[in-house]
């Protein structure tokens, strides 16, 4: 080692700026690599990180705001199910609906003569109603009566009228007047059977 440095100060002093020129340059190189690529390599990374970061950010912000919206729509649903529970009832009611079909009548002008309900007759969750119905009054009270029912909140749909039997009362053309009410409820036995049953795998 002190033979080259001797060999070194022998040399021109031209000679000598360019050796340690070259020395600098071989320093500065291998400390390029050594840490300022290092340092490059670990910056990369860190944005890596940060854009995967931001899009796993994205991402839950997207499900979060999917999230509420569907906890609106299943608000909104709910409820539309409460206010379809009013129009086709879960219970028959049926004696709290004749109660008032008579009062509606009565209110209407018309006579009653029969509220009678048949048999019920299942379809899948619901089952259906009817109820005959036979009435005297003019064709006024009886249209009044039949809009009246299309106006209550529980489902009612009207069908079979029947006309007949026109007399003069009071001044007044009195018919007879038949026709058939089918109201709905849902069938509880048949919604039970399509629930799923609870509990897992027997031991």
């Amino acid at each position: 080692m002190e033979q080259l440095i001797d060999r070194i100060n022998k040399l021109a002093t031209p000679m000598k700026a360019a050796i340690v020129l070259g020395i600098a340059v071989l320093i500065t190189g291998t400390c390029y690599f050594l840490l300022v690529t290092d340092v490059e390599a670990r910056i990369e990374t860190i944005k890596s990180q940060q854009a995967a970061a931001d899009r796993t950010l994205a991402e839950k912000q997207a499900i979060a705001d999917n999230l509420n919206e569907r906890r609106k729509e299943m608000d909104a649903l709910e409820q539309r199910l409460a206010e379809a529970l009013t129009e086709l009832p879960e219970k028959k009611d049926i004696e709290e609906l004749l109660a008032q079909l008579n009062d509606v009548g009565k209110k209407s002008g018309l006579e009653i003569a029969k509220v009678t309900p048949g048999l019920e007759a299942p379809e899948g969750f619901y089952a259906r109603i009817p109820i005959t119905i036979i009435v005297s009054g003019n064709y006024h009270e009886i249209a009044m009566f039949l809009q009246e029912i299309a106006n209550m909140r529980r489902i009612v749909n009207v069908n079979n009228i029947k006309l007949a039997n026109p007399t003069l009362k009071n001044d007044k053309v009195i018919l007879n007047s038949e026709f058939l009410a089918t109201t709905f409820r849902f069938n509880e036995q048949q919604q039970k059977k399509s629930e799923p049953k609870k509990g897992g795998m027997g031991k």
